[in-house]
């Protein structure tokens, strides 16, 4: 069966929510939901979206979002699942996909369903099969609702205003949907709304096409450029790496040697793309001239916590607070 094509709509509200591969645990603590988080408000900034809500469970997440005039939410996606699963698969010493397939993505009726799928975000963790209380739940936003102090990234003033800014009567407006069936009809496996909304927003999405056309050859010029820029990105971190280990950037591309200083050297470099570039994995082997994806996972546990330290503070530029080498 063909994939579905993903609909990318500007100024739209999607709902977004991906599962793990075989039911591993995403989020194991505290410091995995933070730095999840962390990576959320980064690539919210990166793409121009506006999150609303969200809710961290232990084999899925849900995010309730908004698109800004050009969108792209499986590069958005895609990058934040990339960078989550390097830093998850470090830290708890394991390798391969973090999540399942593809992520799922449903176009929002707003002015039907914002305030429902808040609510139904927020009450997943009475769902559970572990029930446990939405409002002191850590993993999703409703406390930042309810109490305020949100990061810069939640876009909380738009449901709030619903309630005209009473935190307390969205707090009860969640509760009530404890005893109710709130779940929202999912239509066509792509669209959270009624019918004339899927029309108007196919319509919509067609018209777009047919204007996108015209813009064809700019758009490309726009790629390529950016595609130079991603390429002179990898060429700096293969020359730092190089520059590190007193190695040249040929004798650890070409080496057909995997271990010792030239394979801690192509180990960093493979990691420090994948985190640095939106490219696919079989993107950076090329570039890297391997030829099996497979080597990735087995490169991403040969980094050592200290190199890719010191590495990352070089390339970003930032005061980061490294072990001596």
């Amino acid at each position: 069966m063909a994939r579905t094509i993903r609909i990318n709509l500007p100024f739209s509200l999607y709902h977004v929510l991906s599962r793990t591969n075989t039911g591993v645990i995403a989020f194991a603590d505290h410091e995995d939901e933070q730095k999840f988080l962390l990576y959320l408000g980064k690539y919210a900034a990166i793409f121009s979206i506006k999150i609303h809500a969200w809710c961290l469970m232990n084999t899925h997440f849900h995010i309730l979002m908004e698109t800004a005039e050009q969108p792209d939410i499986s590069e958005f996606m895609r990058r934040l699942l990339t960078v989550y699963t390097v830093y998850y698969n470090r830290r708890h010493k394991r390798h391969g996909h973090l999540f399942h397939g593809r992520f799922k993505s449903y176009v929002v009726d707003k002015a039907a369903y914002l305030l429902e799928l808040s609510r139904y975000i927020h009450l997943n963790p009475a769902t559970a099969s572990s029930p446990q209380n939405p409002e002191t739940y850590r993993g999703s936003s409703l406390r930042y609702y309810i109490h305020g102090g949100e990061p810069e990234f939640l876009y909380t003033a738009e449901i709030l205003a619903w309630f005209k800014g009473n935190r307390k009567q969205y707090a009860k407006f969640v509760r009530k949907g404890l005893s109710e069936n709130i779940k929202p009809e999912i239509i066509g496996q792509m669209f959270v709304g009624a019918k004339n909304f899927i029309q108007k927003t196919q319509n919509r999405k067609a018209q777009l096409e047919k204007s996108g056309t015209r813009a064809w050859a700019a758009q490309k010029k726009r790629e390529q450029a950016q595609q130079d820029k991603q390429k002179r990105k990898a060429e700096e971190i293969l020359n730092k790496v190089a520059d590190y280990f007193h190695l040249s950037p040929e004798a650890i591309k070409n080496s057909r040697y995997g271990k010792g200083t030239i394979g801690k050297a192509r180990s960093l470099v493979l990691m420090l793309l994948r985190v640095h570039l939106p490219w696919s994995g079989a993107r950076v082997m090329r570039f890297m001239g391997l030829r099996s994806q497979s080597m990735l996972s087995y490169h991403s546990k040969a980094v050592s916590e200290e190199d890719y330290c010191i590495l990352e503070k070089e390339i970003n530029n930032k005061n980061k607070v490294c072990k001596s080498k």
